[in-house]
């Protein structure tokens, strides 16, 4: 009996253990599809660095605010030039190449999409910065590095991919070495009982871009003590972002009708019109359920 109930038990654990592998790979093979279809309008209309950008008094341009937000989490992880550093989730490169420029560190980009890997491979030749910058396929949630690889790590609006958030952060802290750094630029959720009119904006947010479910800022800070960080600081950066979150909905209310007509005409991906839907959205939802926001820890 005893035997029946191990057998039954193991057959179970190996269901669930396979059921979690096929929907992580459905997860990572929709966001590589997202990224290769839409990475053009990035490169054309955004920067080369994949994220909001912080804008203080004074910035004049979108470059200058994504490049304030290097240079934030560059300052937060303390870099120097013996470091290594790891860009979890690092798109085309942009940080990782302003960290190596100004900071001489050593920096390991990884990423699902090998489009976009080809890209960031080939600025950093055009750079000049392929002696400090290498960039490899690979899930951030299950990586091939040993233990105590990296002394800092850090992932700009990349962990909300992350289909369970205590993955990622068990995977950084296994790579990263005794004292390490860790920096997480991203948005969190900070109501969860949303009312049926932010649940419609929410979910056609994370559609556009693809994103599973976000994180609470709650829960997030929770999982980062459960997996042994300390030293936690958070810094809220939603008032930072917010022109460059007009910015974006304005692209998507102006686009919206062309990407529309171009979808249904199939002459461009469905995912670049729903990227499109997922420009308005993000707006609608700071301040009102979510905020923008870095977590720094220690190991």
């Amino acid at each position: 009996m005893h035997k029946k109930v191990d057998a039954a038990r193991f057959i179970n654990k190996n269901n669930q253990m396979n059921y979690c592998m096929n929907m992580t790979n459905r997860v990572n093979k929709k966001i590589v599809q997202y990224h290769d279809d839409t990475q053009i309008l990035y490169n054309i209309f955004w920067s080369k660095a994949l994220h909001y950008g912080f804008w203080y008094e004074g910035t004049k341009n979108l470059s200058d605010a994504v490049e304030n937000t290097n240079r934030f989490v560059s300052e937060l992880l303390d870099l120097q030039e013996n470091d290594y550093v790891l860009d979890a989730g690092c798109g085309v490169g942009g940080s990782s190449f302003f960290m190596a420029r100004y900071f001489g560190v050593k920096i390991k980009g990884i990423t699902l999409s090998s489009k976009q890997i080809k890209q960031a491979r080939k600025d950093a030749e055009r750079l000049h910065l392929g002696a400090k910058v290498s960039f490899e396929k690979m899930d951030f949630n299950n990586t091939k590095f040993k233990d105590d690889t990296f002394t800092k790590i850090f992932s700009i609006e990349s962990a909300c991919y992350a289909l369970n958030k205590l993955d990622f952060l068990r995977e950084a802290y296994r790579i990263l070495k005794e004292d390490g750094k860790i920096v997480i630029v991203d948005g969190f959720l900070i109501k969860k009982n949303l009312s049926e009119k932010e649940k419609k904006i929410y979910e056609k947010w994370l559609l556009g871009w693809k994103v599973d479910n976000l994180s609470s800022k709650d829960d997030f800070l929770e999982d980062l003590r459960k997996v042994g960080f300390k030293n936690i600081r958070f810094y809220n950066k939603t008032s930072e972002v917010m022109p460059s979150s007009r910015r974006m909905a304005t692209y998507g209310y102006l686009s919206f009708p062309l990407t529309f007509i171009l979808s249904r005409l199939k002459l461009i991906s469905k995912n670049v019109h729903e990227h499109t839907i997922g420009c308005i959205n993000q707006k609608k939802t700071f301040y009102k359920f979510t905020i923008y926001g870095v977590f720094y820890a220690q190991k």
